[in-house]
């Protein structure tokens, strides 16, 4: 799950000059704003990357994770979901089109005030993960062997 939020964020993120800090450590701005917004978390990790700092965690029994630029500023955040809860028409067009691939996640995201989700399908060594907008349009995101 970490890789497809990786991956998603990442990609979502190039090119956006909100992460162009120069990060080494977890500075007390991004622990305190983090700590502000997500009172209550417990098993908290964080990971930082030369571009933003990501905190796992889990709140309210449910696995979630928040992204950060060095300056505090939440830039993101997703969280598992239940492929039943995506739009009902992208349930059905991914069942029709990807029959013969398993649901291994859903992830939603929401970045830079956008929410989408990620569906990772996998079928023997094929991988796929698909993004779903909020309106149910399906497209391909990453094609894997």
């Amino acid at each position: 799950m970490k890789k497809l939020f990786l991956a998603v964020l990442i990609a979502a993120s190039i090119g956006t000059s909100a992460f162009a800090a120069d990060i080494t450590h977890l500075n007390y701005r991004v622990k305190s704003a983090f700590e502000a917004t997500f009172a209550g978390a417990t098993n908290v990790s964080w990971h930082i990357n030369p571009q933003f700092i990501s905190f796992a965690f889990e709140l309210n029994s449910e696995k979630m994770e928040a992204f950060y630029s060095s300056d505090g500023e939440q830039i993101g955040m997703s969280r598992h979901v239940s492929f039943d809860k995506l739009p009902a028409s992208a349930v059905k067009k991914i069942q029709k089109n990807y029959p013969d691939y398993q649901v291994k996640e859903a992830v939603k995201m929401d970045l830079n005030g956008e929410s989408n989700y990620y569906v990772s399908l996998e079928n023997g060594n094929l991988k796929r993960i698909l993004e779903v907008s909020e309106f149910g349009r399906v497209s391909l995101f990453s094609n894997r062997k």
